[in-house]
């Protein structure tokens, strides 16, 4: 009885030797192409050239060591370019609150979103927050909470 069984097990392990590097092959030749994501022109994410620096202040936000450069590029728009030292949070979000009040315990919900915290980006702020004080806020997306506030500043037109 144990005899037929080791004759069949050998054939069959023989056939899957055989037949799965062939069924992997053929699997592997017959599979789609990867699709490439591209993107229109007009949704580009182009950075801007903000060459003029307006200011720089490196105690704006008490406690951290964030460097923040404003900028102004030749038609007028403004960016906030922050520069971090210390900071380890996942998933930072920038934000523009208005108003003077400086310490909060959530977002509010007149902030506005400036876009990630990236490394040497500057971060377009609207026309509209120009003339009135504010706050930038890091916002920290993974975490669900304020990681830091700066102390409220006014843009000017000019």
């Amino acid at each position: 009885m144990i005899r037929p069984l080791r004759q069949r097990h050998r054939v069959m392990i023989s056939a899957l030797g055989v037949l799965l590097p062939v069924v992997f092959a053929v699997g592997i030749a017959a599979r789609r192409p990867v699709p490439v994501a591209s993107v229109p022109p007009e949704l580009g994410g182009k950075v801007k050239d903000f060459a003029q620096v307006v200011w720089t202040k490196p105690d704006l936000w008490p406690g951290h060591g964030i460097i923040t450069t404003l900028r102004r590029d030749d038609a007028g728009s403004v960016a906030a370019e922050l520069t971090l030292r210390d900071l380890a949070k996942p998933d930072v979000l920038v934000y523009w609150v208005a108003g003077k009040e400086s310490a909060r315990e959530s977002l509010p919900d007149n902030a506005r979103l400036l876009g990630a915290l990236a490394a040497r980006i500057p971060l377009l702020l609207p026309a509209e927050v120009r003339d009135e004080p504010g706050s930038l806020v890091l916002y920290s997306l993974a975490d669900h909470e304020i990681v830091a506030m700066s102390n409220p500043f006014t843009i000017q037109k000019n």
